[in-house]
C-alpha cells in the first residue's frame, strides 16, 4: 500500500467514483455500524435515488466542497463539506463535514486524517472558525477517529419509533 496520497478537488468527471464511495459509506459501512433494528429510523424508501441526488447536489452546490484522495492515481477515499453562516452565533461561519469515507484497505494509514486536514484548510481559508462533523452513534471507529483528530462530542440526537 505504498505511494504518496494526493488530495484534490473532485469534479463532475469523478461522479461515478464518488457515487461508489457514497454507496459504500451509506449502505455497506452503515450496515456494519448501525443495527438492523435502528436502520428503520434512518432509511429512505429509495436509497439509491437519494444517494444519486445527494451527490449530484453536492457537485453542483457552490457552498459544497468535495475532495478526493488518490494513491498512485487510484481513488481511495473522499470527504465532503459545506460552509454555513449563522450571523447570530458567536462563531458565525463554520465548516460542516458531511461525508467522510476511506476504502477499507486504506484505513488506519492516515488517509482520513489527510482528507480532514485538507478540508479544514479549505474551511479556514474561507473564513470558518469552527468545523463540525457527525457519525452514527454505533460507529466506534469513527468516534475514535473524531476524538483523535481533536473533535469533542457536543450533542446527541435521539430518535424513537412510534409504531
Amino acid at each position: 500500500m505504498g505511494g504518496e496520497v494526493r488530495v484534490r478537488t473532485a469534479g463532475r468527471s469523478d461522479r461515478e467514483v464518488l457515487l461508489g464511495f457514497h454507496r459504500d459509506l451509506y449502505q455497506t459501512h452503515r450496515e456494519r455500524v448501525v443495527s438492523a433494528a435502528d436502520r428503520v429510523l434512518i432509511d429512505y424508501k429509495n436509497y439509491e435515488e437519494v444517494l444519486v441526488n445527494d451527490l449530484d447536489m453536492l457537485l453542483a452546490d457552490p457552498s459544497a466542497r468535495v475532495l478526493l484522495a488518490e494513491r498512485e492515481g487510484v481513488p481511495i477515499g473522499y470527504i465532503t463539506g459545506r460552509i454555513v453562516t449563522e450571523a447570530g452565533r458567536t462563531l458565525p461561519r463554520r465548516g460542516m463535514v458531511e461525508d467522510w469515507y476511506v476504502g477499507e484497505a486504506h484505513r488506519r494509514s492516515g488517509v482520513g486524517a489527510k482528507l480532514l486536514r485538507e478540508l479544514e484548510e479549505v474551511f479556514r481559508s474561507s473564513g470558518c472558525e469552527v468545523v463540525e462533523s457527525a457519525t452514527w452513534a454505533a460507529n466506534k471507529s469513527g468516534r475514535r477517529a473524531h476524538a483523535a483528530l481533536g473533535f469533542a462530542e457536543i450533542r446527541v440526537i435521539y430518535r424513537k419509533l412510534l409504531r
